[in-house]
């Protein structure tokens, strides 16, 4: 099997969510294994267009793919993520290249390996570094190219394996309430997010969700901004998405509602998740 490298990047909606849909999907292709990935990092755009800041990741795959089979797969898996290609250097919702495949070198018209401006980019080369710092570009170590280059614009967030899908019940396109604030948060922090919302305005760009169990993905936390009475119209809808845990916000603690959390073995507590986010414990 080949040894490639890729790296993936978005900066458009919900970015980790993308990122990690990226790796899944990568992951599920035929004779193909993710073998590890790099921390999210948040990195300045690239271009001459004005864009908001991408959050980057390096994944290490084995693969019984060729190169163009790769690139044909990682392709499909952008456009199934609503990737556009109407305009270079434009925001993106995935970005996948492939960095590395073995020592290979390749040039032709849809494809040169190694990437030809990897070892000019900081956001390349940061989670490259991380990733495996002996790994060589044309022969150079990646974390003496990272040394050289500097790390301008570049930040890292959380490890991926640290990165939680975030369900917001009750979330709020109003800048002023808490759950907006936690969404703000757990999204600068490098969590995915699932807005759930009877309005219908995406919620600080990313699509709301009428219901949990229309996102379709597992969900790690749960985190409530209903009242207890609001919650009785939402638990069935709460105890089929199967979350990891259940967050009751101040004002959210109900009752009923753990009752019926303990009684499905769903864990829970009582806690202010913007708190949690500021204070490490998250």
């Amino acid at each position: 099997m080949a040894d490639v490298v890729l790296g993936l990047g978005s900066n458009l909606g919900d970015r980790s969510g993308f990122l990690k849909a990226g790796v899944r999907e990568i992951g599920d292709l035929d004779t193909t294994q993710v073998r590890a990935v790099s921390s999210i990092y948040r990195t300045d755009p690239v271009g001459p267009i004005d864009q908001g800041d991408f959050f980057n990741i390096a994944v290490r795959a084995e693969t019984d793919l060729s190169p163009t089979e790769l690139l044909s797969a990682t392709l499909e898996i952008e456009q199934a993520n609503g990737r556009s290609r109407s305009e270079r250097w434009g925001p993106r919702t995935l970005d996948i290249d492939i960095l590395t495949y073995d020592s290979l070198k390749l040039t032709s018209e849809e494809l040169t390996i190694p990437h030809p401006r990897a070892r000019e980019r900081a956001f390349v080369l940061a989670p490259l570094s991380e990733l495996d710092p002996t790994l060589r570009l044309e022969g150079e170590p990646v974390n003496a190219l990272l040394r050289e280059l500097g790390d301008p614009g570049v930040d890292r967030l959380i490890p991926f394996r640290k990165c939680q899908t975030v369900g917001i019940v009750g979330a709020s396109f109003n800048a002023g309430r808490y759950s907006n604030r936690a969404q703000r948060l757990l999204m600068e922090k490098g969590h995915s997010v699932v807005p759930v919302s009877a309005r219908d305005e995406d919620i600080l760009g990313v699509p709301r969700y009428r219901r949990l169990r229309d996102f379709g993905g597992s969900i790690d936390t749960v985190t409530l901004y209903l009242s207890p009475p609001q919650q009785r119209d939402i638990l069935d809808d709460l105890l089929e998405a199967e979350p990891g845990r259940v967050i009751f916000n101040p004002g959210t603690e109900s009752l009923e509602t753990q009752r019926t959390l303990a009684e499905n073995r769903i864990p829970f507590e009582a806690a202010c998740t913007l708190v949690m986010l500021q204070t490490g414990q998250f």
